[in-house]
């Protein structure tokens, strides 16, 4: 019998963020108590909480949000763990270690960093990719990569002015997608159908989403 299972974050006041973008805003707008209705305003970041990076984020002619194929958001996926505890790159070796992958398919990559979430160190300490990293996923053809972190660059700490973002630059020009902040726990060594419900932005570079894994 297959179970669905969770992978996002919910979106909530005091969730961490990038210091280079504004934390999220819940208003509430129209209270029971004095509409007889429940109504809250919104205001987001497009790249906070469990989101999607479209290629439009570093590509200068690269997809939207609304223009992604709808067959790049759902299909086939094997979370990989790659244990780390702290600023340590994550190889082109290590992912080689995720068996049965093919063209198309998405790769998730469980750090143990969705445990540490309300962290302070989640922003600023993280694991990340190595660029042979990055170019091994794009060669290998994935259609996606998840990771339990803010990001898969360097830490924000580490990075030095004109910082290149090779990772981001090297997927997204790839057609790879990424999708940060998940929560891996439960698909740990598993494969999945996922599912990526992210916001339909009209031109939008990435977008908040409640990503979903069945398992069988």
């Amino acid at each position: 019998m297959s179970r669905t299972v969770d992978l996002s974050h919910p979106l909530e006041t005091g969730m961490p963020h990038a210091r280079t973008i504004q934390p999220p805003r819940f208003t509430a707008t129209n209270t029971w108590e004095e509409h007889r209705m429940r109504v809250m305003r919104l205001d987001l970041p497009t790249h906070i909480g469990t989101h999607l990076d479209a290629p439009a984020h570093f590509v200068e002619a690269g997809a939207t949000v609304d223009r992604l194929p709808l067959s790049s958001l759902i299909g086939r996926a094997y979370c990989l763990e790659v244990p780390r505890d702290g600023a340590e790159p994550i190889t082109a070796a290590d992912l080689k270690a995720a068996e049965g992958l093919e063209r198309g398919d998405a790769l998730l990559i469980r750090t143990g960093w969705d445990d540490r979430y309300r962290d302070p160190a989640y922003v600023d300490a993280h694991p990340y990719l190595s660029a042979d990293a990055a170019e091994w996923a794009a060669d290998t053809g994935l259609r996606l990569i998840g990771m339990d972190t803010i990001s898969p660059e360097l830490p924000m700490s580490m990075r030095w002015p004109d910082f290149p973002y090779d990772v981001h630059n090297t997927l997204l020009g790839a057609g790879t997608l990424l999708v940060e902040n998940l929560v891996l726990r439960e698909v740990t060594g598993r494969w999945c159908t996922l599912f990526v419900g992210v916001l339909n932005v009209l031109g939008g570079d990435g977008a908040p989403a409640r990503v979903l894994a069945q398992l069988d």
